[in-house]
Parts: C-alpha cells; structure tokens; sequence
C-alpha cells in the first residue's frame, strides 16, 4: 500500500492551498541553505533551491539572477508551469502541474555520474500504475529575464 500514504500526502497538499497554507523552512527562506550556493547556471542566476509550492500541487524554484546592471534579483518560478509527469517521466511542458502525480522532489547534479551543478530535477512520479523515479535538466528549461526566473514565458514572481 505505497500509494496510500503519497495520496494522501497530495490530497493534504491540495489542502492545504486551497486554504492558503504556505509551509516554509523555519526561520524563513532566508535561513536556507541555497543548493546552488556560488555557482551559476540559467542564464546567469545563482544561489537556488526548492520549496513547498505556493500554488496547488507544485514546487518553487527560488533564485538569484543578475540584471543587466550587475545586481541580482530573488525570484520564484512555479515550476509546474513549465513541468509535467507524462507516463512517469518529468518533461518540459507549458502549464503541466506535475506536482499532482509527483512528490519527494530534490536537485542534484547530472544523474549519470557526470559532476556538475545542482541543476537536475528528481522525482518520485506516478505512472498510472506505479511510482517510480524520474529526473529533468532545469538549466535546460529555465532561464534569466532581466533578473527574473523564466520557463516557456512564464516570468517569475520576486521573492
């Protein structure tokens, strides 16, 4: 009974932004620890990580971007705007909310051994029978507007 607990996970997380429930690390995103620390990637952004979504069934992904003028903004992109769970894999898709099939979410490096940022999305996806692991490049998919966080048109919000 696997599937048990993952469901109701989700439907807790459907929930809880129904209600407007935000959970966020104690001590405030300020106080977390940045995955992507000092290295740069999309475009010229720079310390990202994940959190809980603050929209139905996703994750945020946080990050600091260089503007045209060398400062850097704090943003936060919806990744289910740009992700989606298609037969138990992650892929880039406009508006595919894949946080309603897919759930215990990190960032690594490249999963095939090669060393490199924190840039790879992992998941746990369900595919209509099972779950099973999945992983997608987000360098590949997101991007730096002018400072913001980007995927296929979407521009993130300040953090």
């Amino acid at each position: 009974m696997e599937i048990l607990p993952r469901l109701l996970f989700a439907a807790l997380l459907f929930w809880g932004a129904v209600h407007g429930l935000v959970i966020e690390p104690v001590g405030g995103l300020d106080s977390v620890e940045p995955t992507g620390h000092n290295e740069t990637a999309f475009g010229g952004c720079t310390r990202w990580y994940m959190t809980p979504g603050t929209h139905p069934l996703d994750m945020d992904f946080l990050a600091e971007c260089q503007t045209e003028d060398g400062s850097y903004l704090k943003s936060r992109q919806y990744l289910g705007q740009c992700i989606a769970n298609v037969d138990g894999y992650l892929i880039m898709q406009d508006n595919g909310w894949f946080g309603n099939t897919c759930g215990d979410c990190w960032l690594s490096p490249d999963p095939k051994g090669k060393l490199g940022m924190f840039t790879w999305l992992h998941c746990s996806c369900y595919d209509g029978e099972k779950w099973g692991d999945t992983y997608i490049n987000l360098d590949g998919i997101i991007s730096n507007f002018h400072g913001l966080l980007s995927c296929l048109g979407h521009v993130a919000v300040p953090a």
